[in-house]
């Protein structure tokens, strides 16, 4: 089983702050805006579409002097939060991988 790689949508813009720990994201079909601060912010923006949900989840716990294992569960739901409101899509899989 492969592991998901996710990227931001197409259909979202974004703003972030200089030092990269705000970020302002909108759903072009939405409203509001979602605003990111701190660890949140961090997650957005590794959501290169090249890391897999581990590599994100290791590299974030590496930044933030904590052990993987910790992170885990917030990562995946703030994930699953952007997913749902379709601010992040899975990235195509890698064809170089096949």
């Amino acid at each position: 089983m492969t592991e998901r790689v996710w990227r931001v949508s197409a259909d979202v813009a974004c703003v972030q702050s200089h030092d990269g720990g705000r970020v302002a994201v909108l759903h072009l079909e939405q409203d509001v805006p979602v605003i990111l601060v701190g660890t949140a912010a961090s997650v957005w923006n590794a959501l290169d579409g090249t890391r897999t949900e581990t590599e994100l989840i290791e590299e974030l716990a590496r930044a933030y002097g904590t052990d993987a294992s910790v992170i885990n569960a917030d990562v995946m739901a703030l994930i699953h939060s952007l997913s749902n409101s379709r601010m992040i899509t899975l990235s195509p899989p890698d064809k170089a991988a096949s």
